[in-house]
């Protein structure tokens, strides 16, 4: 569990980042993400948070260790999974039981109550700039010994290109008296059509955006408003895979994101989602099986 000592507002940022994998019609697993603050009365709130497929999050929300509130959360209308986005038609279905009470709301209101979406101007360049596949690095497999007693040692020599850059404009919008743990898992939920990787973002864009809204929580309950905008800057990458012993090439597409927030303060390092980021272990394995079918033997090292 991840502890931080940071201001209520903090987290409700926090739900800036959590985005589970954003295709058309995919389930996934859900992975619970927790999230630990320490509170305006100096207890510690505890956030769990799951989503069973895009436009989906469960939340879970603990006071010094005993469950306060739960919310689910399921966006309904207005919603274009192909692309990640939705629109001012956007209706979402809340979910929320008050656990002390016993009491369960069930409520449908429109997604822009809580992130509504910006249109901002973005400058461009005067002039475009060439785009090329320019040299990354090179995969260097373990040795692999075949049941026939032949020895193999493969690589495979890396090069990217990358496209139009694109930004996403968001504003959170809380008031006082609201419920933490419902505004979190909206906001959790619309940012799941966005892409899987940004979650590692989170706290510090939260901490960012806490400082600059100078709110608390307490009880789990929103003390002030919260007007912050972020943006979601989303490149894509195209990769080819070469392998120069037989001159076989494989494309492949992904995308790198970096979040920050609207006129400075914070911003994150890069994600990736695809196969943007060749140099994994996971990208890896993938290629190797596309180029050759004996068993993975493993990455030796990352190269230039």
């Amino acid at each position: 569990m991840k502890k931080k000592m940071i201001s209520l507002l903090l987290v409700l940022a926090l739900v800036v980042g959590i985005c589970p994998a954003a295709f058309a019609g995919e389930t996934v697993s859900p992975e619970v993400e927790d999230f630990s603050f320490i509170d305006a009365e100096g207890k510690v709130n505890t956030i769990y948070m799951s989503s069973e497929q895009p436009g989906t999050s469960h939340v879970d929300y603990y006071i010094e260790g005993v469950l306060v509130s739960q919310v689910d959360v399921a966006l309904l209308g207005g919603v274009d999974r192909s692309t990640g986005t939705l629109d001012d038609t956007t209706m979402v279905a809340i979910t929320h039981t008050d656990v002390k009470s016993g009491v369960t709301t069930h409520s449908t209101e429109l997604v822009s109550r809580y992130i509504v979406s910006e249109e901002v101007e973005v400058p461009t360049l005067m002039a475009a700039t060439p785009r090329v596949l320019v040299y990354q690095g090179k995969i260097n497999y373990k040795t692999c010994y075949d049941i026939d007693g032949s020895v193999y040692n493969d690589s495979l020599y890396i090069y990217q290109e990358e496209g139009k850059t694109t930004y996403e404009y968001k504003t959170i919008n809380a008031e006082a008296g609201w419920t933490a743990a419902v505004v979190i898992g909206v906001i959790s939920a619309a940012l799941t059509l966005i892409c899987p990787a940004l979650t590692i973002v989170t706290e510090d864009l939260l901490y960012a955006a806490a400082y600059a809204a100078g709110t608390t929580i307490v009880g789990g309950v929103i003390q002030g408003a919260i007007t912050k905008t972020y943006y979601v800057q989303t490149t894509p990458i195209t990769t080819k895979a070469r392998d120069i012993k037989t001159s076989r090439e494989n494309t492949y597409t992904g995308e790198r994101y970096q979040v920050a927030l609207e006129g400075g303060g914070f911003s994150s390092e890069y994600c990736y989602e695809g196969y943007a980021e060749w140099n994994s272990n996971d990208i890896a394995y993938l290629m190797f099986s596309d180029f050759w079918s004996y068993s993975y033997p493993g990455v030796k090292s990352y190269t230039k």
